[in-house]
């Protein structure tokens, strides 16, 4: 058994989200067609100051340069929810933009779940003049994440099967990038004893997971992207329904 979160309708997404006319066959060229949730980050040389925190919305705006070689750190928070949304569409006020993404959570650790909602997510590099951004990803849980192997205590980033990823535009066709490892873990969660106390080894009783939509994970307390923008113009990412869910469940 498990709880599900209902999605939004992802046929009238695949209608409603569409890139704008000038590189809508992008994706398509590859191979890339289907129902999906498409968001457009867009890079701009200045600031803007509209509130941006209407859901219907489908673009964040990012400066065109950030990182640290301009002193300007840019944030991407994911936050899970009921369907896709932009929360927050602008991060060139307070550096921060928000997109929530649907999640499933298993309400049965004992018997393990391995059809939960998940997705395969691509991102592609557009515009002129050309540039690039590389991205990386920081998240924490509320419990420690320990080696299966017995080597002592993890972070929440080395559970990501993908810590970063790197896009960008030049001469020739635009190279579609599968990042979906960015969103998906591997790893296990120490629960706490009946003593009130934590083994520190991955053993019975522990939360196991393997290639999971680290949104599933309910001991997810933060996830979010450093955006390293280098003069890219428009980012593009969808995402796919995935027929590959992964596993969570308690260790027997």
């Amino acid at each position: 058994m498990r709880i599900k979160i209902e999605l939004a309708a992802l046929g009238l997404l695949a209608c409603s989200l569409a890139a704008p006319s000038l590189h809508a066959g992008a994706f398509g060229n590859d191979g890339m067609v289907g129902k999906h949730f498409q968001v457009n980050l867009i890079g701009v040389s200045h600031d803007k100051i509209a509130d941006m925190t209407n859901t219907s919305r489908r673009a964040i705006f990012v400066p065109l340069d950030s990182g640290e070689d301009v002193a300007r750190k840019v944030k991407i928070k994911y936050v899970a929810g009921d369907s896709f949304a932009v929360l927050d569409g602008n991060a060139t006020d307070d550096n921060l933009a928000i997109i929530q993404v649907p999640h499933e959570v298993c309400d049965d650790y004992t018997g393990g779940c391995e059809d939960l909602v998940a997705y395969d997510v691509y991102a592609i590099a557009l515009g002129k003049p050309y540039g690039g951004a590389l991205v990386s990803a920081e998240c924490n849980y509320t419990l420690n994440v320990v080696d299966a192997n017995g080597t002592g205590d993890l972070t929440c980033e080395d559970t990501l099967l993908m810590g970063s990823f790197e896009v960008s535009r030049s001469k020739g066709k635009p190279k579609v990038e599968d990042i979906t490892n960015i969103f998906r873990a591997e790893g296990c969660l120490d629960v706490m004893e009946a003593d009130g106390s934590f083994s520190g080894d991955c053993e019975s009783g522990d939360i196991e997971f393997r290639n999971l939509w680290i949104f599933n994970i309910e001991q997810l307390e933060d996830y979010m992207w450093d955006f390293d923008n280098n003069g890219l113009k428009l980012m593009q990412v969808r995402f796919y329904p995935s027929a590959d869910s992964g596993y969570i469940g308690t260790v027997q």
